[in-house]
């Protein structure tokens, strides 16, 4: 893939005449969609455009950024692909550069991507670099619901898309609900919600998670709520604290397990692995 975005900087005349100049400055000012790993800022952020359902901005394991995600379902998918030990890189509303998709719909007889008789720049939900037998690929996806597929529109805005991609020699994928793993959904409905349930200091953050932490080392075949129970007790707080405490860590990838394969119902301390972002103190918190 040829992965430079010059095309953001300059446009050609004809393209800025195209696109509005707010659209412009997140292009070229704000250098969105540009950078990698850490430095790397999605063209789109949950605060530009309306979701389908909630939005989710959390920590990523590959490289501890901040990612926004604008369905329940991006969320899944991207959980999914975080997981993975041969993704080196994940970079959300990746945009696409608008001379190719607009040479590409006049080719195909398709109407380019408008908002209110103004061209829009589209976007892949996902670029993702993985690191196979010590190559590096990329793959392109596109997250949609299944029912959204039955649609004429969307199926030609696809097309444009998968047309764009294999022009870039980049394998383009479509990653549907059918897609994220039934083990996967339980424990992903158990934590999302619990993200925000607090807003914690850096003293408060660092002391109540290695508390946690502490009593899960050496005690590998205890089930965690009979541990934290426990911690509860030692610390005189109702009951359930430090189990809601572990979920708001967890969702924000300071404790780790295989979510595809354990469901949180049956974990023990010796499933769960800290995070080395937390250890280090490195972590970047999500605030509410």
């Amino acid at each position: 893939m040829s992965s430079n975005t010059s095309f953001l900087s300059p446009h050609p005349k004809e393209i800025k005449a195209l696109l509005e100049p707010a659209i412009l400055k997140r292009l070229q000012k704000e250098k969105r969609g540009q950078g990698y790993g850490l430095d790397y800022k999605p063209f789109l952020t949950v605060r530009d455009v309306p979701s389908k359902g909630r939005v989710h901005r959390r920590p990523a394991l590959t490289h501890n950024r901040i990612v926004h995600l604008l369905s329940d379902l991006e969320l899944a998918a991207f959980l999914v692909f975080d997981w993975s030990s041969s993704v080196t890189d994940i970079r959300e509303q990746f945009p696409l550069n608008p001379e190719a998709t607009i040479d590409i719909a006049k080719r195909l007889g398709i109407k380019h991507p408008a908002y209110r008789g103004v061209l829009q720049v589209m976007t892949t939900d996902f670029l993702i670099d993985l690191d196979i037998d010590g190559r590096s690929v990329n793959h392109a996806v596109s997250v949609k619901y299944a029912e959204d597929l039955e649609d004429e529109r969307t199926l030609e805005k696809q097309e444009l898309e998968r047309r764009f991609w294999e022009n870039e020699g980049v394998d383009w994928f479509i990653f549907t609900e059918q897609d994220v793993p039934a083990i996967s959904v339980k424990n992903i409905r158990w934590l999302a919600p619990h993200m925000h349930s607090y807003d914690l200091e850096d003293s408060e953050r660092v002391s109540t998670f290695e508390s946690i932490a502490k009593v899960l080392d050496g005690n590998s075949q205890e089930k965690l709520p009979v541990l934290l129970k426990e911690l509860d007790v030692k610390r005189n707080e109702a009951v359930g604290t430090h189990l809601q405490y572990f979920r708001h860590f967890a969702a924000q990838n300071a404790f780790i397990w295989d979510i595809h394969s354990k469901p949180h119902t049956s974990l023990k301390a010796g499933d769960v692995a800290m995070s080395d972002y937390w250890l280090i103190q490195e972590a970047n918190y999500v605030h509410a």
